[in-house]
C-alpha cells in the first residue's frame, strides 16, 4: 500500500497500533532510517496513544503531510475509484471497501439531491445498494460510473 493511502487510512481511523508498528518496521527494512521509526519499534507497551504520536512525527520526518479528514477522504475515494476504473477487480467489492474506508465521512452533508452527490458517487452508491437485483448490472454500472468520475475529478489522469 502506498504511503499516501496508508496515511489517509490512519486519518480516517482505519488502522490500529499494530499497523503503525508494521509500517515503521517495513520502512526500516527498506533502508529508510528515521529516529521516530525506531522509537515506534522500541515503544513499550505499543498502545495507540503513544505509537500514533510517534507515527505522526515519523510521517513529518519522512516529508509527508498529515491530511485533514476531508483531504484523507478524497485521497481514499480517488484510490478506490481508480482501482475500479482499471477494470481488474470487482467494482461492488471495491466500492464496499471504499465505503468502509470513508465511513467517518458524512455522505449526507452537502448533498443536494442524492446521497453522495457532494463527492460525485451518488450513482455508484445507488447501484451498489441495488445490487440484489443484479450483481452483473451493479458491477457494470459502477465500473462505467467510475470512468465518468475519473474524467470529472482527476484532471491529472
Amino acid at each position: 500500500m502506498d504511503d499516501e493511502i496508508f496515511i489517509a487510512r490512519y486519518v480516517a481511523d482505519k488502522l490500529d497500533a499494530k499497523d503503525l508498528v508494521q509500517f515503521a518496521d517495513n520502512k526500516l527494512k527498506q533502508g529508510i532510517f528515521s529516529e521516530c521509526l525506531l522509537n515506534i519499534l522500541d515503544e513499550e507497551p505499543k498502545f495507540w496513544g503513544s505509537v500514533s504520536v510517534l507515527f505522526e512525527k515519523a510521517v513529518n520526518e519522512l516529508g509527508y503531510k498529515i491530511p485533514s479528514l476531508e483531504e484523507a477522504i478524497w485521497i481514499l475515494i480517488k484510490y478506490h475509484i481508480t482501482l475500479i476504473s482499471q477494470g481488474c477487480i470487482s467494482p461492488t467489492k471495491q466500492f464496499r471497501e471504499m465505503l468502509n474506508d470513508i465511513d467517518r465521512f458524512d455522505l449526507y452533508k452537502g448533498s443536494k439531491e442524492d446521497i453522495g452527490d457532494n463527492i460525485g458517487i451518488s450513482k455508484m452508491y445507488s447501484l451498489y445498494h441495488e445490487q440484489s437485483h443484479s450483481i452483473v448490472k451493479a458491477n457494470q454500472g459502477i465500473y462505467m460510473e467510475s470512468l465518468k468520475w475519473i474524467k470529472i475529478y482527476c484532471s491529472d489522469q
